[in-house]
């Protein structure tokens, strides 16, 4: 039997990679006992991490250079504009790329017993455990029947009250779809028939980059009252800003989770004012110039003071005018003179520099706004 003939080169490769084998457990293997040997140890490991790195960094290129380049001309954008036309995605001109996107919608619904089932709640969940092919239930761990399905990939979770709760899907959509594909395997497999109502998607999260790396310290130290930032027990950076649909939890690296939505266009809006601030303490901020004025300015603190300063004492409006009124300081000639004296039951109001009770001036309906 003729065996096939290996080439040179090949087997050049064989024992240069079985060499380099030998070495490395070498390396892993080796004790040092003395100064020389430590010296040699450590020439010989520098060497092969500046080679990993030489590896990587080639094996990279080669891997750029075969990735076949995303066509983003004009005629491409036209055929997908369709499914974007109702986005708010005038806000994310000049910056598409920060427009965030779908990760996970979080559904709820309720299964009723159909009528002539002879069904009734609660729902046995040990019989749809047992019965059901996809269905995953502890007890002891957690109260529900997990239905996990791969298209779309998602979960579907069963509770004895007939609630359904939906989870991983990345569309409201694709959600509806997931919790009627439960509702058929349940009437299929468990003979478990139900009329599913009440859908509604009860919190959406996005998930963006900014493309750059956030200064998380100088973040919390500007919007200190909306923001929480302990490193020690979570390295990445939560902000609330009032008034928003959405909470931004991002990292040091840019990458961002954007929870608490109901709907894509609420995420879309909020974030859309929420992201100059965060390119604003980004090492990339000149980013935010490409941003509409009025979005650069929904969050900016105010220059003469943080959001954490403390509260001043605010004046009304229309009291402003007549505090601005010099008074004459009272002497003892006219303490008791009849302008100073309060009628009953009327409200205490400042006099003008010619001595008459500004009463006239401002009535209390005025003064209370």
């Amino acid at each position: 039997m003729n065996l096939p003939t290996v080439p040179n080169e090949t087997l050049e490769a064989i024992e240069a990679q079985w060499e380099l084998s030998k070495q490395q457990i070498t390396l892993v293997n080796c004790t040092n006992t003395t100064t020389s040997e430590l010296a040699t140890f450590r020439t010989t490991l520098q060497s092969e991490v500046a080679r990993s790195v030489h590896e990587c960094r080639k094996e990279r290129k080669r891997a750029r250079a075969h990735t076949t380049s995303v066509d983003l001309s004009d005629e491409s954008m036209f055929k997908a504009a369709r499914f974007t036309d109702s986005l708010a995605l005038s806000n994310y001109n000049n910056i598409l790329h920060l427009v965030p996107r779908l990760v996970n919608v979080v559904t709820l619904a309720e299964a009723i017993p159909a009528v002539g089932s002879g069904l009734k709640l609660p729902l046995n969940l040990h019989a749809i455990g047992a019965r059901c092919s996809n269905a995953y239930f502890a007890p002891k761990r957690f109260a529900a029947v997990q239905l996990a399905f791969s298209n779309p990939r998602c979960r579907v979770l069963i509770f004895h009250t007939g609630r359904l709760v939906g989870t991983g899907c990345s569309g409201p959509m694709a959600a509806r779809l997931s919790i009627m594909k439960a509702a058929r395997q349940l009437a299929i497999e468990a003979d478990v028939h139900v009329v599913i109502r009440k859908f509604q998607v009860i919190n959406q999260v996005g998930a963006v980059s900014i493309d750059a790396r956030l200064d998380c310290d100088a973040f919390a130290s500007t919007h200190s009252a909306s923001s929480h930032y302990d490193r020690a027990s979570f390295v990445g950076l939560a902000w609330r800003p009032g008034g928003e649909y959405i909470c931004c939890e991002i990292y040091g690296t840019g990458k961002a989770n954007l929870p608490g939505s109901t709907r894509q266009r609420d995420l879309l809006a909020s974030f859309s004012r929420m992201v100059s601030e965060l390119l604003r303490h980004s090492d990339r901020s000149e980013m935010r110039l490409k941003l509409q004025p009025h979005l650069r300015l929904c969050h900016r603190p105010r220059a003469v003071t943080r959001d954490d300063a403390p509260a001043s004492s605010t004046t009304h409006p229309r009291v402003e005018p007549m505090l601005a009124i010099q008074q004459p300081p009272p002497t003892l000639s006219n303490l008791f003179d009849e302008t100073w004296a309060m009628p009953a039951l009327a409200v205490a109001m400042p006099t003008t520099a010619a001595g008459q009770s500004s009463h006239d001036a401002l009535s209390m309906a005025e003064f209370f706004g």
